[in-house]
């Protein structure tokens, strides 16, 4: 965001003329009156103009101070882990929720190469992952799991595109190991509840043929 500066030399000019008439000193009577009065004037205004120049530049930095303050509340507060990494997979930067997922503090993961952190069975398709978007320049997404504390494997959703100077990537870190092992659950119930429906329908069939036979037979149906 740029901060408006006053950037109209004519309404700054007239500022700083007003200002000067209540700094203008009493000149000596000996002096060259017209030719020092016009410098000392010059001189006035173009003092106070740098002044107001400099007051303008003390609060527009005030102002970017804030902003800034305020948008790395918002970067390390956000509920999604971001990292910022180079071509070659080093984490320049991260986010409070990044390096909680990673169980490491974040002055430890910078540095550090985020493909260590991807277990060996997702590497292909982490790397793959980065070519598409150093290649493409789109946003590109895979999912993958991460080796973290206790060697545990965690399924996570990566989004990531890189910035506008082709130098670093930036990636969204989600978290859907829950999202996996419900759908591993389902999965295992469809299969159960497949392998239930196919007996009960063979078990029907069996009795049919069963009461088949014992009218065959004479015999009244046992089903």
């Amino acid at each position: 965001m740029k901060t408006q500066l006053l950037t109209n030399h004519s309404d700054l000019r007239q500022k700083a003329e007003k200002n000067s008439l209540e700094k203008r000193f009493t000149l000596s009577l000996d002096a060259p009156k017209a030719n020092f009065l016009a410098i000392n004037h010059e001189l006035l205004v173009h003092q106070i103009e740098l002044e107001m120049q400099n007051e303008e530049l003390v609060n527009a930095n005030k102002k970017v101070e804030q902003l800034s303050e305020k948008y790395i509340d918002l970067y390390n507060l956000a509920p999604m882990g971001y990292f910022t990494l180079t071509k070659e997979g080093e984490i320049v930067e991260c986010n409070l929720c990044a390096a909680n997922l990673l169980r490491k503090s974040q002055t430890l993961l910078v540095g550090s190469r985020f493909g260590f952190f991807v277990t060996e069975v997702s590497k292909s398709v982490f790397n793959q992952f980065i070519e598409d978007i150093l290649s493409t320049k789109e946003t590109e997404t895979c999912v993958i799991s991460l080796n973290v504390f206790n060697n545990t494997d965690t399924d996570v959703l990566l989004t990531g595109h890189i910035t506008r100077d082709d130098e670093h990537c930036l990636i969204a870190v989600t978290d859907i190991s829950e999202l996996i092992a419900n759908q591993k659950k389902i999965a295992k119930l469809e299969c159960f509840n497949g392998i239930f429906i196919d007996r009960e329908l063979k078990m029907v069939e069996l009795k049919k043929e069963v009461n088949q036979l014992l009218k065959k037979a004479g015999l009244e149906n046992k089903y």
